[in-house]
């Protein structure tokens, strides 16, 4: 009896060991056609689809490497996990899909392993990408109808982050049924999240946004130039929130965020660090219930001897049911025009916030606290307007008192337009609204960051049509941008949009190159490859995230088929940079990743 007992012990055993495939360990670079060779029948390959039968683990030294477009179908309950490297990298793409899209699989999971690079993966139908421990890099993916079943003990978002900084890129988070992006909230994360879609996220309806974080220890977590959009099915999801336990350190800006129950959330106090800065903050009320959520930006938390370290500025607040919330002790800086710091000046602009309890309400003070907005737009000039859109001590005198200003913007333009004739540049415009306006400065730029005074045009002092001709030092090989500084008398000064005046000659995407995208230190060769038009010299600069010039050169090219070496000369950050090649004939502006 003993003997039979052990012998079903020993096959039950060896049923689990079987259950699975183990990479060896031994520093093999495998690539899906070796999974299929060495996993004993658990990755097949039917002609067009590899086939995922049971979990894969790709262990600590060994790499799986896939170059080449594929589609990867996993069974229910299957994962791979990764704890050497993963490094996907085709030239159009590679699908991790299931078998089955109603019941799914489990994703992936990715544990301390920074080398891995994903790129051009769609990530679908699966319960989430998890990683742990390490800071991949993630390129042009798409995440998509994830967050399958209702088990979150496998990832709680599309992307579930625990002790992980990812670089995430130019990357669509599309349907997911939760967050996008989770972090736990006593679990640092700080990924830095550029230039990436979010669409749709939570459409399972259980009271999650699109990026849900936490904490973020030491490091700063960066959302930066994307777009967080919702839509009227997912009534339950905000845009980003952030309920932290522990140090929070925030920066949120050059976003797009529309369409969702509530545009931003922060819940703390002086644990919050947070910069939240020329965003478009708009219709963000799909759930129509000022009650339950509906702000563009909705601070809460603290107490009487901790407040947010919260700075609100240069946003347009628009069209959400409230502007601005505050609750609790949180004690959020709107503008404050009374300190030495010029960070803090306030630059929001309100416009059209409403809801059917309290009508057009910009900032609601449901706090005991002083709040300054000070040196912000409330569209209209009217101060006791301006009084109306403020909800404070004034109308309820339990509250803290809201300090502000009434800012009024030295010009409406209801026109800006810019056209080529021949060698010369007509610019036109059109102000609906001039107070104290002095005049109008013409700026000109060939990179559309650094502008130069090229003229004057005095105020006429009522709406206006006004014109300037441009005919000095031209280039017309380059883009030309034009913006307009309209200073009031008192020294005050508002930029109109940016326009741009594009070169005829300008080259295509295709004609110039960069490779490789992602560099491990400043020492990794970097090339270029294009066609010029002529003999020339050509420029290369680089530039960091937020525009600024890190270092540039000089080189000559040919007529024809070019390709230079181009390393920097300069130490680039750890992140997004952006590579600029200028000629003649063309120029471009492609990013690379350092880390």
């Amino acid at each position: 009896m003993k003997k039979l007992i052990y012998t079903l012990a020993l096959l039950f055993v060896a049923n689990i060991s079987f259950a699975n495939f183990v990479s060896p360990g031994t520093g093999v670079k495998w690539n899906l056609d070796s999974l299929v060779a060495h996993s004993g029948g658990i990755v097949t390959f039917n002609g067009t689809e590899y086939l995922v039968s049971d979990t894969v683990f790709i262990v600590t030294n060994d790499t799986l490497s896939i170059t080449t477009n594929a589609v990867v179908k996993y069974a229910p309950l299957t994962y791979l996990d990764v704890n050497g490297v993963l490094l996907i990298n085709p030239p159009n793409n590679v699908t991790f899909t299931a078998i089955n899209t109603e019941t799914g699989f489990n994703g992936m999971r990715i544990d301390s392993s920074n080398a891995t690079r994903l790129k051009k993966l769609t990530f679908e139908y699966a319960v989430s990408l998890r990683i742990a421990d390490c800071n991949i890099i993630i390129d042009s993916c798409t995440f998509q109808y994830n967050n399958v079943g209702t088990s979150t003990t496998f990832g709680n978002g599309a992307l579930a982050l625990f002790r992980a900084n990812p670089i995430i890129t130019h990357t669509k988070f599309l349907n997911n049924r939760r967050a996008a992006i989770q972090g736990g909230a006593n679990i640092s994360n700080a990924p830095q999240i550029y230039n990436s879609l979010f669409f749709g996220n939570g459409s399972m309806n259980v009271n999650v946004p699109q990026i849900n974080m936490g904490a973020t220890g030491n490091d700063t977590l960066r959302i930066i130039n994307n777009e967080i959009i919702g839509v009227p099915a997912a009534i339950q999801s905000g845009g980003i929130g952030f309920l932290p336990i522990g140090t929070a350190n925030t920066i949120i800006t050059g976003n797009i965020i529309k369409n969702n129950r509530y545009g931003i959330t922060t819940n703390g106090g002086s644990n919050i660090y947070a910069l939240i800065n020329y965003n478009i903050i708009d219709s963000n009320n799909i759930q129509n219930n000022p009650a339950l959520g509906g702000s563009g930006i909705a601070f809460s938390g603290g107490s009487a001897t901790s407040h947010q370290n919260a700075i609100v500025t240069g946003n347009l607040i628009r069209g959400n049911l409230w502007g601005i919330t505050i609750q609790n002790r949180a004690q959020p800086n709107i503008g404050n025009l009374e300190n030495v710091d010029t960070t803090d000046d306030g630059k929001n602009v309100f416009m059209y916030n409403n809801n059917t309890s309290t009508p057009w309400i910009d900032l609601y003070n449901n706090t005991i606290d002083t709040i300054y907005a000070q040196g912000n737009y409330w569209n209209t000039n009217i101060e006791d307007t301006v009084e109306a859109r403020i909800f404070h001590r004034v109308d309820n005198a339990s509250l803290g008192l809201v300090i502000f200003s009434n800012f009024v913007l030295p010009v409406k333009f209801s026109s800006f337009k810019a056209y080529k004739n021949n060698d010369v540049i007509y610019l036109n415009w059109q102000t609906a609204e001039e107070l104290n306006t002095e005049y109008f400065n013409v700026e000109r730029s060939y990179d559309g960051k650094t502008f130069s005074f090229i003229g004057r045009v005095v105020a006429k002092g009522n709406p206006a049509l006004y014109n300037y001709v441009d005919d000095k030092d031209l280039n017309f090989n380059m883009p030309i941008y034009y913006r307009l500084k309209s200073v009031d008398k008192d020294g005050s000064f508002y930029y109109s949009q940016t326009l741009v005046i594009k070169p005829l000659g300008i080259k295509t995407l295709e004609d110039v190159k960069i490779y490789p995208s992602i560099l491990s230190s400043n020492n990794n060769p970097l090339w270029t490859e294009f066609i010029s038009l002529k003999e020339q010299p050509i420029t290369i600069q680089f530039y960091t995230v937020d525009g600024r010039l890190i270092t540039q050169f000089v080189q000559n090219a040919i007529k024809g088929n070019n390709k230079m070496l181009i390393t920097p000369n300069a130490i680039l950050s750890n992140g997004v940079n952006y590579v600029k090649i200028i000629g003649e004939g063309f120029i471009k502006t492609i990013p690379i990743i350092k880390y």
